[in-house]
């Protein structure tokens, strides 16, 4: 990977752990996301003073719209994984699953070439995945509620695979600022409408909302935002999405540290095989 891309993904990955914790930490889940698109739309919408929406081809509305639709759908389904399992299983698998469906989806659709040191990183990661699971809670109720969280991680991870493809065809047709702007647009637009159909026509936030974390988790979210797309300008779809993924030692870190979560070393030990897998990934040529 070009040295820009690298530094661009691993300023990302610090900035999604971090409001990945931040998430985890709340009860309130959905609201400190949704409250944090409005938040990450509003910093970006000085963009239109720069870039007109003339600029936008046609060809890249739907592919803005599809990435909105998707990334709508990785919110919900993460906060509903993060209500099932541990930040320390949920987050690995998530972002775990991600690099190994990209490759070779992005190998076959986008012509993307992925060399045998690439193929021995993606098998590192699906080991570490497996290892992270392997670390059950004791007791039946304990296994439950992991194996719940297991499925809503993995269907995360694939959503982060949908947008991630789509997002890159997004940054070769649009400018990075602007479509940033145009998908949280759509993102918030369309988790508040949900949000208010579910709630029957309840504000989707309150007045009593924790604002100062839905400001943070908002301006961590769009800077690990743009930083990515960046990097997608710069390498290769396959690449970047598995560099990103440094972020899942991290989030293992915190979450031991700063949430006490509770975890064998078998779970430890997948997390940095996942790890070991990724950084083969993003150093392949």
């Amino acid at each position: 990977m070009p040295p820009a891309a690298l530094l661009l993904v691993l300023g990302a990955a610090v900035c999604h752990s971090t409001w990945n914790l931040l998430v985890k930490t709340e009860p309130r889940r959905l609201e400190i996301q949704s409250g944090a698109l409005i938040v990450g739309t509003l910093l970006c919408a000085p963009v239109l003073f720069v870039y007109s929406l003339g600029e936008v081809p046609a060809v890249a509305w739907p592919v803005i719209l599809v990435s909105g639709v998707l990334e709508t759908s990785y919110v919900f389904a993460l906060s509903a994984a993060y209500g099932a399992g541990d930040l320390s299983l949920v987050y690995p698998v998530a972002r775990g699953v991600a690099p190994v469906l990209v490759a070779p989806l992005a190998v076959a659709f986008l012509g993307e070439h992925l060399s045998p040191q690439g193929l021995v990183g993606i098998v590192l990661v699906v080991v570490g995945i497996f290892a992270s699971h392997g670390a059950l809670g004791q007791g039946w109720a304990a296994a439950r509620a992991d194996r719940r969280g297991l499925g809503l991680a993995i269907l995360t991870g694939v959503f982060i695979c949908g947008y991630s493809l789509v997002n890159k065809l997004g940054v070769g047709l649009v400018p990075v600022p602007l479509y940033a702007f145009l998908v949280f647009l759509i993102d918030a637009a369309l988790i508040h409408l949900v949000r208010w159909v579910r709630g029957g026509g309840a504000l989707p936030i309150r007045r009593d909302a924790p604002w100062g974390r839905i400001v943070a988790v908002g301006v961590l979210m769009l800077t690990a935002y743009l930083a990515v797309l960046g990097a997608m300008v710069r390498a290769p779809v396959s690449y970047v999405v598995a560099a990103r993924e440094t972020s899942i030692v991290v989030a293992a870190v915190l979450g031991a540290v700063v949430l006490r979560e509770r975890h064998s070393a078998v779970r430890i030990a997948g997390a940095v095989v996942i790890f070991a897998g990724l950084c083969v990934i993003a150093l392949a040529r």
